[in-house]
């Protein structure tokens, strides 16, 4: 059976510039979309997260206004990840799972990949076994910050310099209000770090497949990154 890991950040809190926290958490679509597809593929879903600490939803990806969803479909996911409530709250640490029974490894968005996934000594392990392994990886909005912790190994080139990657762009930071309020942005971090960042209109769906890598811009981008990975692990 095809096996795909979905990483999720095991923290609810973001620090910004001016000393408080920001509420995060992984972004409902993007993980419930994705995971459905996995499963309808006849895939095993096993989450994990950096410490095996539970993995927390962002509230606001559960509210109609700041999702730009129905409350029908806000419901939906509620509801779907109230029934996949003991995943989420009893995760597999990522460092200590078995590489070379994982066919894939996504990694959502949402706000709390900036807080925790981008420089996490379990998520630089986890994605360079994949790596080394051939093992394809899909990252979608904010969850492409994952890829800037392998940056820790030391002495090592970051393996993604001159790669064309997206993810949630500063256009789309601006328009949700937060430039200025974070300490850090993930285009900006992204280019410094020597990728080739693409971006498309905000909120518009864009997705860049290379093999063994899948990087989607936004929300609306998810299950293109999704079909993208189990066309890949296919």
């Amino acid at each position: 059976m095809t096996r795909i890991v979905i990483l999720l950040a095991s923290t609810d809190a973001l620090p910004l510039v001016d000393g408080t926290n920001r509420p995060c958490g992984f972004w409902a679509e993007e993980v419930v979309g994705p995971w459905q597809l996995f499963s309808d593929h006849g895939a095993e879903v096993v989450v994990a997260t950096p410490d095996g600490g539970a993995a927390p939803v962002e509230e606001a990806s559960l509210v109609p206004e700041s999702a730009s969803l129905s409350r029908a479909e806000c419901d939906r996911l509620a509801a779907w990840l109230d029934e996949h409530a003991w995943e989420l709250k009893s995760p597999q640490t990522a460092d200590l799972l078995n590489m070379s029974a994982v066919d894939g490894v996504y990694v959502p968005g949402g706000y709390a990949p900036l807080a925790q996934l981008h420089n996490h000594r379990a998520v630089a392990t986890l994605l360079d076994r994949a790596r080394r392994a051939g093992t394809p990886i899909a990252t979608v909005c904010h969850g492409t910050a994952a890829l800037l912790s392998l940056h820790e190994p030391a002495g090592e080139a970051w393996p993604f310099t001159g790669r064309a990657l997206t993810g949630f762009s500063d256009a789309e930071e601006d328009s949700v209000g937060l430039t200025g309020k974070l300490s850090w942005t993930l285009e900006g971090a992204l280019v410094g770090a020597g990728a080739d960042y693409r971006c498309a209109a905000p909120w518009s769906e864009h997705v860049l497949e290379h093999a063994g890598l899948v990087t989607g811009q936004n929300p609306a981008s998810s299950m293109g990154v999704a079909r993208a990975l189990l066309g890949q692990v296919g």
